[in-house]
């Protein structure tokens, strides 16, 4: 692994949590705290993105390795944020709120996977 990898994968995932910050937190003041709407919104984005940007740069697209890797490691892998929906689920599992909790999980799995698989086929189509 070169420096030049170290360093693509550095600036997309400076990128990357910066706009996590930016979009989940403004969803999370739209649609209120009660429910981690700004991790789910974050991680089906990001799972969109990544569906149609690996399908793309797989068969469409011929970009530099070092973009593919800055911007699918680096940005995406910053922007999603798996860990911070498994600290939402565990609070909310052990404050009580099962029903919140499973359909946190269940969200999270169920959208993000859809919408990678959306964009993965969006991304075949063009």
């Amino acid at each position: 692994m070169s420096v030049y990898t170290i360093f693509a994968i550095g600036i997309g995932g400076f990128f990357g949590a910066i706009c996590r910050y930016l979009v989940a937190s403004r969803i999370s003041i739209w649609l209120g705290p009660f429910f981690p709407f700004g991790t789910l919104t974050v991680n089906a984005i990001g799972s969109f993105l990544l569906g149609i940007l690996t399908r793309f740069f797989l068969e469409h697209i011929v970009f530099d390795e070092l973009l593919k890797i800055g911007v699918l490691v680096g940005f995406l892998g910053a922007f999603t944020t798996f860990s911070t929906f498994s600290y939402e689920s565990v609070v909310l599992l052990q404050e009580g709120d099962f029903f919140k909790a499973v359909c946190n999980i269940l969200g999270n799995v169920i959208i993000c996977i859809s919408l990678c698989l959306l964009g993965f086929q969006l991304a075949k189509a063009l």
